[in-house]
């Protein structure tokens, strides 16, 4: 890898490489927002194509995950991650949904929930996380309701993140943003197997940024599904 053009050992991680460039494999990323981690580049690309060769269409869902104020997250690290914890929540109420749906004799395309998450850290010192779900667009064609009373995937993606935190539902609203909703550019994407990606990968490249990230700390800055090797 160091014959790479523009590319420098993490001098606190030698196993990450910091990356200058504007692109990835030709696709474009939000060098502005650089350096990058390569290695981070190089998984969100493999989760993309992990994804689609798991569904033929998929549903990619931008999410940003938020901690209470009240959450003394430098105890996190002990014990499982937060986020583990949401994706295990989240699978387990697609699970009971899928039960559900089919005990009333209808039909329930299954997913495979693929996943990308990186951890930044605020002005303030507090760490935030930013994530991309994707499932199977059969199985969900959109995010529904904004409601999470509701029974939409909105509603599960933000009762897992309450389950993850140890909160009862309700008692800490705003703690799941889907950012771009309100805005000019979508926070879904509907991929077809063999389509370009692009666009997606633009958008994601952006959890692959070396500045907000803290090391040191004995817990992960960014995480992806696994993906069965090639």
């Amino acid at each position: 890898m160091s014959n790479l053009p523009y590319l420098e050992r993490h001098h606190q991680d030698p196993n990450l490489w910091i990356y200058y460039g504007r692109e990835y494999n030709g696709m474009p990323i939000v060098w502005q927002r650089g350096p990058y981690i390569y290695n981070y580049l190089q998984r969100i690309d493999k989760t993309i194509q992990g994804a689609l060769n798991d569904h033929t269409t998929i549903m990619a869902v931008r999410v940003d995950l938020r901690l209470p104020s009240q959450l003394d997250w430098m105890t996190q690290p002990v014990g499982r991650p937060i986020f583990s914890r949401f994706i295990d929540s989240l699978k387990a109420k697609i699970e009971a949904r899928k039960n559900k749906t089919e005990r009333g004799g209808s039909r329930f395309h299954s997913t495979t929930v693929h996943f990308v998450w990186a951890r930044e850290f605020g002005e303030q010192g507090k760490p935030h996380y930013h994530c991309v779900l994707f499932f199977n667009k059969q199985s969900f064609k959109s995010l529904g309701e904004y409601n999470p009373q509701s029974n939409s995937l909105y509603s599960m993606i933000d009762n897992a993140w309450h389950s993850a935190l140890g909160l009862e539902i309700g008692l800490a609203d705003g703690l799941v943003c889907i950012p771009g909703r309100k805005d000019s550019y979508s926070p879904i994407y509907l991929i077809r197997r063999g389509e370009d990606y692009s666009e997606l990968f633009r958008r994601v490249s952006y959890f692959a940024k070396l500045p907000t990230k803290r090391f040191g700390l004995n817990s992960h800055n960014f995480g992806t599904s696994r993906t069965p090797c090639s």
